[in-house]
């Protein structure tokens, strides 16, 4: 019996990836030949509901920390910018990883080196941020937060939770973008939702009275708890998601010259693709410096600011993950009209959409600015900030959909010329001459300005050159 059997043992994982690699052709096909209109459909709504979770997350965990308080709120703010690198690192891993993979022949071996990769990567950011957090806070302006004595200890042990998490917070972000460029988008969606979902269930439990009362654990620790164990599942779910639904096998020679190849050719696209990420990271640092020279309590609102803004910006955050991939394929394929037809579909979805987000905010701007801090200044300046910057996400928007189908069609310059006008020409200039001029207020308009500015420049530049073939444009 053990002879009959053999052979159908042998054939059978085989059978398994000629099955997963027909599925994949399907799909590119697809995306080729569907409706724009459902392709796009197909492609963004799995990719709404696992970002809306991700953020979600982020937007609980500062809840909780104003829960605490004021100075621990103002706290956890100064470490976004922080965060917002570890989080740029991750998605520029998962792009350099899914571009790879996408183009590899042999996927079981590069999947390997790449998950090695990712690990030394996240170990080694890790440990530079962490031998350097204290400066780094400084040099955002934490040395002049009165109550930095009085926290520093809570807030130090919170990131240690949050850096000894990223490791496998990496695996995560980074198995979710092979999901996407493999076409498993329910995939990908359900990674992220569970470990959102995980984050939020395992804070909302440490801070149940029992978990209070029984662990000996101050918030911000906690918050850094829930983060590591949501981590650490969520990057285990990840792996099974790769080699049981995808098939594909993690077994790697690291002495192999394939490995060493490999290893290379990662490293060599890593550079550029995570410079280009860190852009943002580095303009949200510049900006909180500024902030922090209108004080202690224009921290706290700002950093609710910016957990609120990705939410905000939901619908087109989540189109720059998917309709890339519609733009980049149908580009290759010389069907330009289609991805013309494309971009317009996403672009009047987004003016939908953040007109509704800014009627929305305006009207709840009163609630979300005491519902996170009772503190006169820092709600009147979160109300402020929801009523003025949600009128200019339409713009921003754009420039958004327009930089990920630049980068798209191959000409990431001009992405990167646009992003670098964005950030540093137009947004951080204003923002100091706004908080010169009129403290937190001045910076809030300052901010808006800038994004109308440059969504008006983008606009005036695609009418100028619609009649360009070869040109990408979103008229």
């Amino acid at each position: 019996m053990g002879s009959d059997n053999s052979p159908a043992l042998s054939l059978g994982e085989p059978l398994q990836v000629c099955d997963k690699q027909r599925k994949r052709a399907v799909r590119k096909r697809w995306i080729l030949t569907g409706s724009t209109s459902a392709v796009l459909k197909q492609l963004t709504l799995p990719m709404l509901w696992a970002i809306l979770a991700l953020f979600s997350a982020d937007l609980i965990e500062l809840y909780f920390a104003s829960r605490l308080g004021v100075e621990e709120l103002t706290a956890m703010s100064f470490t976004l910018p922080v965060q917002a690198t570890l989080f740029a690192f991750a998605i520029g891993l998962g792009i350099v990883v899914a571009t790879r993979l996408t183009q590899a022949k042999e996927v079981e071996q590069l999947a390997a080196v790449s998950l090695i990769f990712t690990v030394l990567v996240g170990a080694t950011l890790a440990a530079v941020i962490w031998l350097g957090l204290q400066p780094l806070l400084t040099l955002l302006g934490f040395a002049e937060f009165a109550a930095r004595e009085q926290v520093w200890p809570t807030l130090e042990r919170y990131m240690q939770y949050r850096l000894g998490a990223v490791v496998f917070f990496f695996i995560v972000m980074v198995v979710f973008g092979v999901l996407r460029a493999f076409g498993n988008m329910r995939g990908a969606a359900q990674l992220l939702v569970t470990f959102a979902g995980l984050q939020i269930v395992i804070s909302a439990a440490l801070f149940t009275p029992w978990a209070h009362s029984a662990l000996p654990l101050s918030g911000l620790e906690r918050l850094g708890v829930a983060h590591f164990i949501a981590a650490v599942s969520a990057s285990l779910y990840a792996l099974y998601l790769l080699r049981i639904k995808e098939n594909i096998s993690l077994k790697v020679r690291l002495l192999s010259q394939r490995s060493r190849q490999a290893f290379r050719r990662l490293f060599r696209l890593f550079v550029p693709v995570v410079a280009m990420q860190l852009l943002t990271p580095l303009a949200q640092s510049l900006l909180m410096m500024i902030v922090a020279s209108q004080g202690s309590d224009a921290v706290a609102a700002f950093g609710v600011v910016m957990r609120i803004e990705p939410l905000a910006l939901l619908l087109p955050m989540v189109l720059t993950t998917s309709l890339p991939i519609f733009v980049g394929q149908n580009w290759a394929a010389n069907k330009s009209l289609r991805v013309r037809r494309g971009i317009k579909q996403a672009i009047a979805a987004c003016l939908v959409w953040q007109s509704v987000i800014a009627l929305v905010l305006f009207w709840g701007a009163d609630m979300l600015g005491v519902g996170f801090c009772k503190q006169s200044f820092v709600s009147q300046s979160i109300e402020l900030a929801m009523c003025i910057l949600p009128v200019s996400y339409a713009a921003l928007a754009g420039v958004m959909l327009y930089v990920s189908c630049c980068n798209a069609i191959g000409r990431s310059a001009l992405a990167l010329n646009v992003t670098l006008v964005r950030l540093f020409v137009l947004s951080l200039p204003c923002a100091y001459l706004g908080a010169q001029l009129n403290g937190f207020q001045g910076i809030v308009w300052a901010l808006a300005l800038a994004n109308f500015v440059v969504g008006a420049w983008l606009l005036f530049r695609a009418l100028n050159v619609q009649r360009r073939p070869q040109v990408l444009t979103m008229s």
